[in-house]
């Protein structure tokens, strides 16, 4: 049988929460290594690092889930050799969940990374805000959504403090669409209300959304 390794690797990432827990840490350690070889020729990825990569995951799995990735991955089944995508994941995701632990991908997470990740935005820094919004995307490195800042690196106090009580540190991706989106409490979004003296709705409406739960 003849495997397309870029379908093998996105047929893992769709099944990629059940199939992580059957992988040993070495073999986590060296997918990691092979998939960052892999990320780093993003524009034209090495074939090399690709078939390495999948050809881990294929040694390290169960005989019965590596002939289930082969068969997903056998050549046969596309009237063209070179797809690279399974059931709307593809290589790139894997790389986001293994690498960055980026659980924004397939066909229905995907577009709201893409559409969260298209706001304006400035590279992090470790000088930044830890309540701060980070986002990372296909190629890992971190963004800061600009509606965050009132000017140049401060942050809105405001924003500091919904953060919080969104748990922007642990679901980033939450609370970043949660500023970003229209919402039933206004006619626009969370993040157009900074600066116009509607602090205290906006921390009502995040605690509101946080429940009991919520930090404040």
């Amino acid at each position: 049988m003849r495997v397309n390794p870029f379908m093998v690797l996105a047929a893992a990432a769709a099944d990629w929460r059940r199939l992580s827990g059957l992988l040993e840490p070495g073999t986590r350690r060296t997918l990691s290594e092979r998939l960052s070889r892999l990320r780093a020729g993003a524009g034209a990825p090495d074939p090399a690092a690709v078939l390495a990569a999948a050809e881990t995951l294929l040694d390290a799995l169960p005989a019965d889930e590596s002939a289930r990735l082969r068969q997903h991955g056998d050549t046969g089944r596309f009237t063209q050799p070179q797809a690279q995508s399974y059931e709307g994941y593809a290589a790139a995701d894997l790389c986001m969940l293994v690498l960055d632990g980026n659980p924004m991908v397939g066909p229905v997470l995907g577009p709201v990374r893409e559409r969260l990740l298209s706001e304006p935005s400035t590279p992090w820094t470790e000088s930044a805000d830890p309540r701060l919004i980070v986002l990372s995307g296909p190629d890992g490195r971190g963004r800061l959504p600009l509606f965050q800042l009132e000017a140049g690196a401060m942050p809105w106090r405001i924003v500091l403090e919904v953060n919080s009580v969104l748990r922007a540190a642990t679901d980033p991706w939450g609370a970043a669409d949660w500023w970003l989106s229209r919402t039933t409490w206004w006619d626009g979004t969370p993040a157009a209300l900074l600066g116009r003296g509607r602090d205290a709705e906006l921390l009502g409406a995040a605690r509101e959304l946080a429940g009991p739960e919520g930090e404040e």
